[in-house]
């Protein structure tokens, strides 16, 4: 619950999610790749969250992006969260305590928000996308493949930015706050997985340097 005038924290309220306290492996975001985390998962409900409270027009004075861009969630509208570096704080600007009640399924997440309508307005405006960084390849050897075979794991992405303006008003119109959210996310690695080089290359180095060493002696 936040109450009038307060905030609400989502590190405070679900604190360090870790295998002590029963959370479970899902996936998640390490070192600018996707992965698998005791965890992970979480920023779905912070995402929900700061959506529930978006359209509901409350200030948000905390929020960060994912570092990569996932298209599964609104653009520019997503929240990352890790304890204890990374939260998401919304306030209360309301007159009455504000309860938030979160619901799922196997395949979705839900997120009510119950007290006094203060009666705000919000509308969006949603910016271009901009250029950002460059993504980069990195190769991976697998012996147990076939000479010469590879595949691409995980496509390349190149880093991008975009800003989502929100305007909130009140119920007679007048504007209480313009909110602007930039977003910067990191360009996704393209990783390829290759089989051993092909015997063919070691053969013709391995006669390349024989046809040195006979000069070499004949010299």
């Amino acid at each position: 619950m936040a109450p009038a005038g307060g905030t609400w924290s989502f590190n405070g309220t679900s604190g360090e999610c870790n295998a002590e306290r029963g959370f479970l492996g899902a996936g998640a975001i390490i070192d600018g790749e996707y992965d698998d985390a005791v965890g992970g998962g979480i920023c779905q409900v912070a995402t929900t969250v700061f959506n529930a409270v978006y359209d509901a027009g409350y200030p948000v004075p905390t929020r960060h992006n994912h570092s990569l861009y996932i298209a599964s969630y609104p653009a520019g509208r997503d929240a990352a969260v890790s304890w204890d570096e990374l939260d998401l704080v919304w306030k209360n600007d309301g007159t009455s305590d504000v309860l938030m009640r979160t619901s799922y399924t196997d395949t979705s997440v839900t997120v009510t928000l119950y007290g006094v309508d203060p009666g705000y307005h919000v509308s969006t405006d949603v910016g271009e996308w901009t250029e950002g960084e460059k993504h980069k390849t990195k190769t991976v050897r697998d012996d147990s493949m076939a000479p010469g075979t590879s595949y691409v794991k995980t496509a390349g992405t190149d880093g991008r930015k975009i800003t989502v303006i929100r305007t909130v008003t009140s119920s007679d119109g007048s504007i209480l706050h313009e909110d602007p959210f930039y977003s910067t996310y990191d360009p996704i690695t393209e990783v390829v997985v290759a089989g051993p080089e092909t015997q063919e290359k070691t053969d013709g180095a391995a006669a390349g340097d024989d046809a040195a060493k006979k000069q070499n002696e004949e010299r």
